[in-house]
């Protein structure tokens, strides 16, 4: 009989422990960043294409897709559906570089809202 309650006792606890154990987080979504200013718009040449050379191409060069050498990116990221014009939430290359994201080391919150606001611009080759 002793035996009983003491393996129950054991069981019961190290069920308390392994539930004990359990975490559970919650992971927020990146908030979208502010719009630039009225009559600014993202041009792709003059700010997307900036941050790819100094963040992306050294990888991304030819040899791993999307290949975003000037000249070449936004071609590349249509052909590779990196980007769905209109909806950076939806767009591969905008979603990659937020937390949990695959490429979130190699950008910070300026570059982010740049590719965003391009995004949500239309993703216009300008």
């Amino acid at each position: 009989m002793h035996k009983n309650k003491l393996i129950n006792l054991i069981a019961i606890l190290m069920g308390i422990f392994l539930f004990g154990a359990c975490e559970y987080a919650t992971i927020q979504p990146d908030s979208p960043p502010p719009p630039p200013p009225p009559g600014d718009s993202t041009s792709f040449s003059l700010k997307v294409q900036p941050f790819f050379n100094t963040s992306c191409a050294g990888c991304h060069n030819g040899s791993v897709a999307p290949d975003l050498r000037s000249g070449k990116s936004y071609q590349s990221l249509f052909d590779n559906n990196m980007v769905v014009a209109l909806s950076p939430e939806t767009s591969i290359l905008y979603t990659c570089l937020l937390s949990g994201g695959s490429m979130v080391n190699y950008g910070n919150a300026t570059d982010n809202a740049i590719v965003y606001n391009w995004i949500k611009e239309g993703a216009k080759n300008n």
